[in-house]
């Protein structure tokens, strides 16, 4: 029986992606205001280098989420040869300002309205200080704090989905059993193949219809939808 719902943060619950597109661009805009001689293919190229590195790091545990986000203009500065200075904290808090002013919840966000029999939660990767561009910040903005029990970020916890140990904190932070409980994501990687590996009830939203699952069994959902209203099917069916 599933006595708790958890979701994902970004691009299940909220348009992170087009959030984040239109932050670039106008970030990218405001810098070459003050390196016009920075080609925006030479920007774009560094700025894609930069990031790899950065969450390859994060990947391995080298470092936090915040420390990506801290590290990301400073970096770039470096990668295109140029001596950073004040303009990388502009610049940072720029993108990091205009991300979340882009942000917009998902229509079908509503269904939370409708899971009061259930303990509702948020489970994401991400940082969880006061700045701007942090998981608390988002949920924040986005008036979510209201409508969920529980917010399980990595940068609290020290542990980034896959990994088991958010999945068992969100459950204790709950009071429920890991088979007891749901989770919806949109990634095959983070979401369905932690879910699956914890024990829980997984959910792969797909509004596109077009995400690649892999052909291993982890990485199977037990269901899969294209938009949060079948969440309640779901359920039905458990």
């Amino acid at each position: 029986m599933i006595k708790a719902v958890f979701f994902d943060l970004d691009n299940t619950l909220c348009d992170s992606d087009t959030a984040w597109r239109l932050a670039v661009k106008e970030t990218f805009d405001l810098f070459s205001k003050h390196e016009p001689e920075v080609s925006k293919e030479a920007l774009t190229k560094a700025w894609t280098t930069v990031h790899q590195e950065l969450f390859q790091q994060l990947d391995a545990g080298k470092c936090s989420m915040a420390e990506v986000r801290d590290s990301r203009f400073p970096y770039l500065f470096k990668e295109l040869n140029l001596s950073p200075g004040e303009i990388t904290e502009e610049l940072n808090d720029f993108l990091s300002t205009r991300y979340l002013t882009s942000l917009s919840l998902y229509e079908d966000v509503t269904v939370l309205e409708e899971l009061h029999a259930y303990h509702v939660g948020i489970i994401t990767n991400g940082a969880h200080d006061e700045h701007t561009d942090s998981q608390l910040s988002k949920v924040r903005h986005l008036g979510l704090t209201e409508r969920i029990q529980s917010l399980t970020i990595s940068g609290e916890i020290g542990v980034r989905k896959p990994n088991f140990e958010i999945f068992k904190v969100a459950c204790e932070h709950a009071n429920v059993l890991l088979k007891e409980a749901m989770l919806v994501g949109d990634s095959i990687q983070n979401d369905i193949i932690g879910a699956n590996r914890a024990g829980m009830t997984s959910v792969l939203i797909d509004r596109n219809l077009g995400v690649s699952i892999p052909k291993i069994a982890d990485a199977q959902s037990d269901y899969s939808i294209s938009n949060l209203y079948d969440v309640l099917a779901c359920l039905e069916h458990k």
